[in-house]
């Protein structure tokens, strides 16, 4: 029987209908409309096409937003500039650098810059290490929609073996710490990890972050595990992007399976929108102590 897939559209879709709601008497009851601001840098088209996206879902649910594109040659000096304005605006309450950031640009340091309580993305090295230390600020958002999307099926972690295949620190690294602190057993894989399918067929959940087309096939996928693809691929000659598992075969082996598109891409915008959210009420919070 082939893998029932994990729908993130329509979940997504369910939890924005929420945060509409949410927004509209947050705005209601405080005055403040919750504004996320976006900063992309250089000329990737697929950088553009996420940037909107998250822009567009933002405004959607009653949102602000305002976006910066800066050039592909802009210097890492006016980059943090800009950060800094944004971080010193009281009418900002997310802001969001879009990855990748072009070659000769400190993508450490440009992070590092976005104030703590304004990182909605979850990916400086404050709210990384805040996750690590079991007292997160803002979770990233790819792994926590996928662990909202497994909580919408039922899905547990609870005791569960889990592999997380890659280790970058915007993704599977953020999930790793994720799964291990609702009680899972982590094992973390990368391109340096000897005889990959051992670990992977070991696997409950395996949660798929490598950036490598089809990557995972039927065959490094225990029978009746959970497998969550978080990858976005372009390949020549095919219509629409492929995610890091090879859908085909792997649908016939798994239990539950994310498809590419429409399974954690949309939870991992929505998620964005719900930091956001968390962002502005934090705020009103320490305005009024």
């Amino acid at each position: 029987m082939a893998a029932t897939l994990l729908d993130g559209r329509s979940v997504a879709r369910q939890i924005r209908e929420r945060l509409k709601e949410e927004v509209a008497e947050f705005v209601q009851s405080y005055g403040v409309q919750p504004k996320l601001v976006t900063v992309l840098v250089g000329d990737d088209p697929a950088s553009a096409v996420y940037v909107g996206m998250k822009q567009r879902a933002a405004q959607e649910i009653g949102m602000a937003t305002d976006g910066f594109h800066l050039p592909a040659d802009t210097t890492e000096a006016e980059v943090i500039a800009l950060l800094e304005r944004l971080n010193a605006d009281p009418t900002v309450h997310g802001i969001l650098v879009q990855h990748p950031l072009p070659h000769h640009l400190d993508e450490q340091r440009i992070m590092a810059t976005i104030h703590p309580d304004k990182d909605v993305d979850g990916l400086t090295p404050y709210s990384l290490g805040c996750l690590a230390a079991r007292h997160p600020t803002f979770i990233p958002c790819t792994p926590l929609g996928a662990l909202r999307l497994l909580q919408h099926y039922g899905i547990g972690v609870e005791g569960k073996e889990v592999v997380v295949l890659g280790r970058s620190r915007i993704n599977g690294m953020p999930a790793a710490l994720l799964f291990c602190h609702h009680n899972a057993t982590v094992t973390i894989c990368h391109t340096r990890t000897q005889n990959l399918s051992q670990h992977t067929r070991r696997a409950d959940i395996l949660y798929v972050s490598v950036g490598k087309a089809e990557f995972v096939t039927a065959e490094m996928v225990k029978p009746s595990a959970v497998v969550i693809d978080t990858g976005y691929n372009r390949l020549p000659n095919r219509k629409g992007d492929v995610g890091d598992v090879h859908f085909e075969s792997v649908k016939e082996v798994a239990s539950f399976l994310t498809p590419v598109p429409g399974g954690v891409g949309p939870m991992t915008v929505t998620m964005l929108l719900a930091n956001t959210l968390l962002a502005a009420q934090r705020l009103v919070r320490r305005e009024g102590a």
